[in-house]
């Protein structure tokens, strides 16, 4: 039986990659910067603003701003994508709803800043489902660490066996599922290429809505 529900965001909750998409790229065009592998790899477990120095530092003759004003762009950038592209992802609120009536603690566990994530939910009528949210911030490592869900299960006085972890991510489902969380995998096309590695490794597994895996989440809820 679960008793506590670890949620990430983009992806999961929120039909909202494509607000990422290329999203430094798109802000640092202007300077002539072309984004490599290497620059997407060594952002993975920085905050926003880690990121603006990063690109500050690594790129000092075409960038010429400071990285107050790198993030002040790189906001309203992301502010302005979130309200044109994201969305609830189809039936959560079904699934909050199911959740939060057989007294099911949830938290969101996110590596997107805080006053992204909190106003991107907030907006959407969805941030009052969440006991609390634990952001890049408060754990300063990605989910290839399962840091952020063992965190987050202690924060509810709950073993990681009885929290379920919806991701949409490959890498942090097989992270979370390694961790002894069981885990509910969501489809997202951008993750394309590791789509059978988070199925073969979820309990549940979402193709387009929350509303397929309601009639088998009563397996986890009354056992």
């Amino acid at each position: 039986m679960i008793h506590g529900a670890i949620f990430d965001m983009d992806g999961t909750l929120l039909d909202s990659m494509c607000v990422w998409d290329q999203l430094s790229q798109r802000y640092l065009k202007k300077f002539g910067v072309h984004i490599t592998a290497i620059d997407y790899a060594a952002l993975e477990a920085r905050t926003q603003y880690q990121g603006a120095q990063y690109f500050c530092e690594r790129y000092p003759k075409q960038i010429t701003e400071t990285p107050e004003q790198v993030v002040k762009g790189l906001d309203d950038l992301i502010c302005s994508r979130y309200e044109a592209l994201a969305k609830p992802r189809d039936a959560v609120f079904d699934l909050l709803d199911t959740l939060k009536s057989h007294g099911v603690r949830m938290a969101v566990a996110t590596l997107t800043d805080r006053k992204h994530a909190e106003k991107a939910l907030r907006d959407r009528k969805m941030l009052d489902y969440f006991d609390f949210m634990l952001t890049i911030e408060d754990v300063g490592i990605s989910k290839r660490d399962p840091k952020i869900y063992l965190d987050a299960a202690a924060r509810m006085n709950l073993s990681p066996d009885v929290c379920m972890v919806f991701e949409d991510a490959p890498y942090a489902g097989e992270t979370a599922k390694k961790a002894g969380f069981p885990v509910c995998g969501v489809r997202e096309p951008h993750y394309a290429e590791g789509e059978a590695q988070l199925r073969a490794g979820s309990d549940l597994f979402v193709e387009h809505s929350f509303a397929e895996i309601l009639p088998a989440l009563d397996v986890f809820l009354n056992p």
